[in-house]
């Protein structure tokens, strides 16, 4: 079955050759799956499409950065997380780093600013078939605490644990409120399901996320839709250059 397939077997499946084994994967949470996977297939080179003959994978790439190998995916929700982090896991990936949006769950926080996970309540389907009895997963400290704010020009970054579920259209004002009431500072799709495959697999994981808006402030009238795109677009290159800073800072053997 496929949680038994090795190492080896799925590099013949997927014909990857072992010196392109990623030490690092990003993932991107989207439902726009092939626009993010075109746009982030831009920072690299010598790239390899990672496919299957059942086309189960699709919008995955191996590439180069800085002499690195580094994997990308396009993902929407905990089923697409958990088997992009389980193949890349199987294969001895070191790192996951979850990227995306998220909806932002306190006031202080607004469309834009970037959210640096410390650790995720598991309110999604996916965690609990690989960290059985768990309810919330930690980030690597470590690498959370490389996160500063000199990296992150022009957006204000929040450190804190946010909720992930698996339903958006659920979200209603009770679940929003309980989410924030409980101290959760936001709430995605993917990194509950990243960060329970990573600890199974003994990866490092951060999370860096832009937020798109904010739930608990409705249309959040502080800001116009123009001057809302353009603090996502910000805080999405924000996420982008940190995201790559920290890889480069992986490479150079700071973990």
């Amino acid at each position: 079955m496929l949680k038994e397939l090795t190492k080896n077997e799925w590099l013949s499946l997927l014909n990857i050759p072992e010196d392109r084994i990623p030490t690092v994967l990003v993932l991107r949470g989207t439902r726009n799956l092939k626009s993010n996977y075109a746009k982030h297939r831009n920072f690299f080179t010598d790239i390899f499409e990672v496919g299957s003959p059942n086309g189960i994978f699709e919008d995955v790439l191996i590439g180069t950065y800085k002499n690195m190998n580094v994997g990308y995916a396009s993902v929407y929700g905990d089923a697409m997380a958990s088997e992009i982090t389980h193949l890349f896991g199987v294969l001895g990936t070191s790192l996951v780093i979850q990227t995306g949006c998220c909806g932002a769950l306190t006031d202080s926080i607004q469309a834009g600013d970037i959210v640096c996970v410390t650790s995720t309540y598991c309110g999604e389907g996916a965690a609990q078939y690989y960290l059985p009895q768990t309810q919330e997963i930690n980030a690597s400290l470590d690498l959370v605490e490389q996160i500063t704010p000199s990296r992150v020009v022009s957006v204000e970054i929040h450190k804190g644990p946010i909720w992930t579920t698996s339903a958006l259209l659920a979200e209603g004002k009770s679940e929003i409120q309980s989410w924030s009431h409980q101290g959760y500072i936001a709430v995605d799709m993917e990194t509950a399901t990243t960060f329970a495959v990573a600890e199974y697999f003994g990866m490092q994981r951060l999370s860096l996320l832009f937020v798109f808006d904010n739930p608990s402030q409705g249309e959040h009238i502080l800001l116009s839709d123009t001057e809302k795109q353009k603090r996502r677009a910000d805080g999405e290159q924000a996420v982008i250059d940190t995201v790559f800073a920290i890889i480069e800072n992986y490479k150079n053997g700071n973990r």
